[in-house]
């Protein structure tokens, strides 16, 4: 594109080529006047609470929408929510988009902080994807699994199911990390799934178990993957099977057990949001990550949801795997309740 035209100029010469050309020759993930529109707007700040990917998607679209300069804040799911809100609070609102996991973007959608975007790109998933009276797609979804790193196990036999800590066994003490819910979605959703499903009293008495096996709080879950791996904690509370699938790939002795009563599924989405200062960029960045972004995810181990993709390397089918219900909306509503019982439990303040 010739640097002496305006940029009104430049982004009307790039709707032609967009529709005589096809963009190169690929397949559009979008409207061509949807990506002019976004190349005039010249910026997006993306908000995202998976660092090891959304970085990995950003480069992607920043490489095919070479125009748009993109800007990224990367944090804990509760972490970019309150900068977002402080930041409106402030009138100084920056993202554009979130990428973030649903309990956060359930609180978002009651605090009218998302605008609808039925994306084209719908058409090639399931309906489920688009949550009924939500305002989130669904790009891809991870669930957990106890890990086990068999080469330090030294004959210890690991848990099968979650009830299995109300009478932890002798041999697990020292042995395992978990997480905190008051900074991780993962850790919040399934503290949140053991009080919808198996109540009060067995919830804290699966956590006093943790404790009393001596369990370690890990800051995040890769942290304690690494622990895992090096065998110095040779078993996790609950490991992701995109963090597992990847460890495999590369070699690594490690096993993702299933619980029996059922694993929580988590469901990673993404949103436009209100007041947006690019809205055309932010809804060309969710027709990217449900179009082009699927095949990443896929090569990442990941569940990706659109129609027809593999499960990850070594994983069931998301279909075949036994989920415990979570309702969202009910688990936000008790988040106080629900952090105290966990406080009450472990006793960390």
């Amino acid at each position: 594109m010739p640097p002496n035209l305006s940029r009104d100029c430049r982004w009307a010469v790039l709707v032609l080529l967009l529709i005589t050309a096809g963009f190169g020759g690929r397949t559009l993930a979008s409207d061509p006047a949807l990506i002019a529109a976004a190349y005039k707007e010249g910026s997006l700040a993306v908000y995202g609470c998976d660092p090891p990917q959304t970085p990995v998607y950003v480069e992607a679209f920043k490489k095919r929408y070479p125009e748009i300069k993109v800007t990224t804040y990367l944090a804990g799911c509760w972490q970019i929510y309150n900068r977002h809100v402080a930041e409106r609070s402030a009138n100084k609102q920056t993202a554009d988009v979130f990428f973030s996991l649903e309990d956060v973007l359930s609180r978002m959608q009651h605090e009218s902080l998302l605008v609808r975007y039925q994306s084209p790109e719908l058409r090639n998933f399931p309906e489920s994807a688009s949550p009924n009276g939500m305002d989130f797609l669904r790009v891809k979804s991870l669930i957990l699994g106890f890990g086990a790193n068999k080469a330090h196990l030294n004959g210890i036999k690991p848990p099968q199911d979650w009830l299995d800590f109300i009478n932890p066994m002798k041999d697990w003490q020292g042995q395992f990390t978990f997480y905190d819910p008051r900074t991780s979605s993962a850790a919040f959703s399934l503290l949140a799934a053991f009080y919808q499903n198996f109540g009060e009293e067995k919830t804290v008495a699966i956590y006093q178990g943790l404790m009393k096996v001596g369990a370690e709080l890990a800051p995040t879950t890769p942290a304690g993957l690494a622990k895992m791996l090096s065998g110095e904690k040779p078993l996790m509370f609950y490991v992701v099977n995109n963090h597992y699938s990847g460890a495999v790939a590369k070699g690594a002795p490690i096993e993702f057990i299933l619980p029996t009563s059922g694993t929580v599924s988590l469901p990673f989405s993404v949103a436009v949001l209100k007041d947006s200062p690019h809205p055309a960029a932010a809804r060309l960045f969710v027709d990217f990550m449900l179009n082009e972004v699927q095949a990443i995810v896929q090569k990442a181990d990941e569940y990706a949801l659109r129609k027809g993709t593999p499960p990850p390397q070594g994983m069931p089918d998301l279909a075949s795997v036994k989920i415990m219900p979570l309702d969202v909306e009910a688990a936000l509503k008790d988040q106080t309740k629900l952090i105290e019982i966990w406080q009450k439990a472990t006793g960390i303040r």
